[in-house]
C-alpha cells in the first residue's frame, strides 16, 4: 500500500468516526427528549413515537439514506414485540419507571438503527437483539448523563404528529 492509499483508507477512517459520532450524538439527544416528554399526561406515548420516528429519520440523513415517516414507523413495527413491549411499560403514570425506560428505549433503537445503517440496512432485524438489549442497560446506568443534555427540551421533529405501529 502506497502512502496515497494509506491517506485515503485514514480519510475513511476519519469519516465514518465523525459519522458514528453524529449519529451517537442523535441517538442521545432522542433519549434525553424522551426522558422528558415520556412524563406528559396524556400525550406522553404519542410524542414518544413521534420523537423515535424524527430520530430515526435524522440517523438517515447522518448515512445519507432518505428514510420516510412511513418507512421509520415501519422499522418500529419490525422491531416488533420486544421493542413495543418496552415502549408500553412507559404508559404505568409513575415517573421513576416511566423515565428509564423511554430513555433506553430510545436510545437502544437509535443504537440499532446505526448499526442497521452502517451494516447496509439488511432485512433481518433479529441479529440487532442483543445490541438493543446492551444499549437499553447501557441507558439505563447513565442516565444522568442523558438528563443533562442540553438539548432535552429541543424536539427533533413536530411531536404532534400521532404514529401508530
Amino acid at each position: 500500500m502506497d502512502k496515497e492509499d494509506m491517506e485515503a483508507k485514514d480519510v475513511e477512517i476519519y469519516d465514518e468516526r465523525l459519522l458514528a459520532e453524529e449519529a451517537e450524538d442523535i441517538c442521545r439527544w432522542a433519549a434525553a427528549r424522551a426522558g422528558v416528554i415520556v412524563v406528559a399526561p396524556i400525550v406522553g406515548s404519542m410524542t414518544l413515537m413521534a420523537n423515535e420516528v424524527y430520530m430515526i429519520i435524522r440517523l438517515g440523513k447522518v448515512y445519507g439514506e432518505d428514510i420516510s415517516e412511513g418507512a421509520a414507523v415501519g422499522i418500529l413495527g419490525s422491531l416488533g414485540a420486544y421493542f413495543v413491549g418496552s415502549t408500553l411499560t412507559t404508559l404505568i403514570p409513575f415517573p421513576p419507571l416511566q423515565v428509564p425506560v423511554a430513555v433506553g428505549t430510545t436510545y437502544a433503537l437509535g443504537k440499532v438503527v446505526t448499526r442497521w445503517l452502517q451494516d447496509g440496512k439488511p432485512d433481518d432485524m433479529e441479529q440487532f437483539k442483543q445490541l438493543y438489549s446492551d444499549s437499553l442497560e447501557e441507558a439505563k446506568c447513565n442516565l444522568d448523563v442523558f438528563k443533562e443534555n442540553p438539548r432535552k427540551e429541543a424536539p427533533l421533529g413536530d411531536e404532534k404528529k400521532n404514529y401508530k405501529l
